[in-house]
């Protein structure tokens, strides 16, 4: 299938942006008649700052949109990151979606075990992507290298005990601190007791704690997301 057109991308963005199903549906239609293979076509399309059709539609809060397109979602599409390294994710709990949220939570959940392989695969390019972030952005000169060592070592233990879905941005902020910066208390506890769950071994992590931890992180994030897109 060849690769489509930029009227046909503008197109299938605009119809996740504005939530109009209708026009996604001719959008498709038009792409080889439709099918399983044009919805990954889709749903891989991007604009030039990397956002997708789910980037725009977690945003906006589009329900019936995304249900539509749900069940045609591998975790690539679920997961991906735009230039700024937000996720769908990022974008719904920064607008406040509590239930698209735990939707994208749900099925990312799902996918993960239903499809080892690519989980997988994800965990290592965001595992090694993270690496990279932290250490570029925590280099200390005078400070002694079996220090810095140890410091990037323990940050890369913390990083493989994480939730697939918990993904950190070109910041280092993952969802819950976007959720934070935009005062989603009722997210921040929500994606709280999913982080429980997902580590049973270690106990849940204090509310208050954490929160004040991610209140003093959110100074230095740069805004990526206009609240009205």
């Amino acid at each position: 299938m060849s690769a489509l057109k930029d009227e046909q991308v503008d197109d299938i963005l605009y119809a996740g942006r504005a939530g109009d199903i209708d026009a996604l549906k001719e959008s498709l239609a038009e792409i080889d008649g439709g099918g399983d293979a044009a919805f990954h076509l889709a749903l891989g399309c991007t604009n030039e700052s990397g956002n997708s059709l789910l980037h725009f539609a977690f945003a906006n809060g589009h329900e019936d949109l995304i249900h539509y397109v749900l069940p045609y979602c591998d975790l690539a599409a679920l997961l991906r990151q735009n230039e700024a390294g937000n996720t769908p994710l990022h974008w719904a709990a920064f607008n406040g979606h509590m239930k698209l949220c735990e939707l994208l939570i749900d099925r990312i959940d799902a996918l993960e075990t239903q499809d080892e392989a690519s989980a997988h695969q994800l965990r290592a390019e965001e595992d090694k992507r993270e690496h990279e972030r932290h250490l570029a952005a925590n280099k200390k000169t005078g400070e002694p290298e079996a220090e810095q060592k140890a410091e990037l070592e323990h940050h890369d233990e913390l990083q493989r005990d994480r939730a697939l879905w918990d993904i950190r941005n070109a910041a280092g902020h993952g969802p819950m601190t976007e959720a934070q910066k935009a005062d989603r208390e009722d997210i921040v506890q929500m994606m709280l007791g999913r982080l429980a769950q997902h580590d049973k071994s270690d106990p849940p992590p204090d509310p208050q704690d954490e929160a004040t931890h991610i209140e003093e992180r959110t100074n230095q994030l740069r805004l990526d997301v206009d609240p009205s897109v």
